[in-house]
């Protein structure tokens, strides 16, 4: 049995089911840099070398950036112009950064762009590949030359232990780049890397010692996509820098971290679906409210995911029941967009998730083996839906009730669950009132089936039913009765329908032999239906005496 359960629900009011297990272990990730594409990992922590030097260079740094200086021969952005004043520090400044080489990707045209990536570059690949295919081209543009100049630019928080980040997007210093990748991904080519004369960076004081001691505890092996060529080199560098743009552009706008976990048949026209989806948005062609909020959205998905990666990299053994919950929401929140208003809660199990439910209220149940009396008292219109395989979401009956699930709302619907019938007799699933729908269900009887009242509606899609019972003929007894004035029928018998054309095949014979004698006709059908009557006395009911319907 399952030993938690949780929910959401809008405008503050939540409920829902649980996870008997956890989800799958992943490795450690970390958000990167603006700079990087978002596959990279940035490492904020290293080891701490006792040089004197260093140490006071360190607790320079530790101080908030002072007033910003432009410095308009730079030739980063406009926002990246500024930088701060680390006073006291004693260096001699930094040289400004020379220009690097402009991004001609985000100027093309989107055809442009759909012909270099699609058939160029993937060249109808799968998700999976698509990678190795970007691996690939980089691969070939870097055997161009191996020895170039470019500024490297890397998180400040490899250099800073306190900053104002809208201050300092990046820390960019002047190196001469070795290339000589042997890593598969693209998006985690290592070269090698040294200061070259004059020093020079976006941050006029930052200690030179530091830069290079810095550069030693990395083994002077910097990420490739932070190296951006600078400009006034040879064609093939320039050549080089367009290859950095095509993986950077790739990884930063094209590229999702979950698209080798999706089935995706034609990953290319997905490509360039996105490639559409950014040029729409650049050209105002989505307005920008839409576009702002698609890219709040985006980003809320990647830091969600990541979330998840590090928490269950941070499970070192089987997961207790309360991180697998945890796990689980976490896993919730990125499947399912819930508004900033939605209030999850947790329960200890289904049925007290159930007896907290109000109208509009979802329960979400995650895979595990549940009960819950309260099935058979659903009188809010609510949802209750399963997250994960259907088959995996197993809600079993408790025999020692009657009844399993038994509906009696304007609108309840159940949602990719198994519901498993086990000692109870009626249908499982009874819609007494109202309008149910069964949606994506795996039903497997053991009474009845599904059964639905007069008055009352259901709706079943995309669902299996299995195992239903037909029942027994009834067997009515009715001694010294009186039924009179009704305006209905006096007794309306619900029978099966095989059993049904028994009666009916006794009725046919007795019209047929030419028998009109009504007592005789009703004893013919008594004796198959097992019905016995004695003393009663039936009459002036509106439409009839006996009334004899099919299931």
């Amino acid at each position: 049995m399952a030993t938690g359960a949780w929910a959401a629900a809008p405008e503050g009011s939540a409920r829902a089911g649980s996870p008997s297990g956890p989800g799958e272990k992943a490795g450690s990730a970390s958000p990167a840099s603006s700079a990087l594409p978002a596959r990279s990992v940035v490492a904020s922590a290293r080891p701490v070398k006792g040089k004197a030097g260093r140490e006071a260079a360190r607790r320079r740094l530790q101080l908030l950036p002072g007033p910003r200086a432009e410095r308009p021969e730079d030739s980063v952005e406009e926002e990246e112009e500024q930088e701060p004043d680390l006073s006291g520090s004693g260096e001699e400044e930094a040289q400004p950064l020379p220009p690097v080489c402009g991004s001609p990707i985000k100027g093309m045209w989107r055809d442009e762009k759909v012909t270099l990536y699609c058939d160029q570059v993937l060249q109808d690949c799968k998700a999976e590949d698509a990678d190795e295919a970007m691996s690939k081209y980089l691969s070939e543009k870097l055997k161009l030359k191996d020895k170039w100049l470019g500024v490297w630019k890397t998180n400040p928080d490899l250099f800073f232990m306190k900053y104002e980040e809208a201050s300092i997007p990046f820390v960019g210093i002047l190196v001469e780049v070795t290339c000589k990748p042997h890593q598969n991904s693209s998006s985690c080519f290592k070269v090698t890397v040294r200061v070259v004369e004059p020093f020079s960076s976006n941050i006029a004081n930052i200690p030179r010692d530091l830069v290079g001691e810095i550069l030693e505890e990395l083994e002077h092996s910097v990420p490739l996509l932070e190296v951006y060529p600078v400009e006034g080199q040879d064609a093939d560098v320039c050549d080089i820098a367009l290859a950095l743009e095509v993986v950077r552009f790739f990884y930063d706008f094209l590229w999702r971290d979950w698209d080798e976990e999706e089935s995706c048949e034609n990953y290319t026209a997905l490509i360039e679906e996105r490639i559409n989806l950014w040029c729409d948005i650049q050209d105002g062609t989505i307005p920008g409210p839409v576009a702002q909020r698609f890219k709040k959205t985006l980003e809320k998905y990647k830091n969600k995911r990541v979330e998840l990666i590090e928490y269950q990299s941070n499970i070192k053994e089987d997961p207790s029941a309360a991180e697998a919950v945890e796990c689980w929401k976490k896993y919730y929140e990125i499947v399912k967009d819930l508004s900033s208003d939605t209030l999850l809660q947790q329960h200890d199990d289904l049925d007290s998730a159930l007896d907290g439910c109000y109208s509009g209220d979802t329960v979400v149940i995650f895979p595990g083996e549940y009960q819950a009396a309260n099935l058979a008292l659903l009188t809010d219109d609510i949802i209750i839906k399963g997250v994960g395989k259907r088959e995996e979401i197993m809600i079993i009956s408790e025999p020692s009730h009657d009844s399993f699930v038994v509906s009696k709302a304007d609108n309840v619907k159940l949602m990719h669950l198994s519901l498993i019938q086990q000692g109870t007799v009626d249908g499982i699933v009874v819609v007494e009132s109202g309008h149910t729908t069964l949606e994506n269900c795996i039903l497997k009887c053991e009474g009845t089936g599904v059964c639905v009242l007069t008055g009352a509606a259901l709706t079943i899609t995309d669902s299996e039913i299995t195992g239903a019972q037909v029942l027994p003929a009834p067997k009515l007894k009715m001694t010294n009765n009186h039924i009179y004035n009704n305006n209905g029928y006096g007794v309306s018998i619900l029978q099966p329908t095989e059993q049904f054309f028994i009666v009916e095949e006794a009725l046919n014979k007795g019209a047929a032999s030419g028998d009109k004698n009504d007592d005789k006709m009703l004893s013919k059908v008594m004796q198959n239906l097992n019905l016995e009557m004695n003393n009663n006395k039936i009459e002036a009911n509106l439409k009839g005496d006996i009334r004899i319907v099919t299931s």
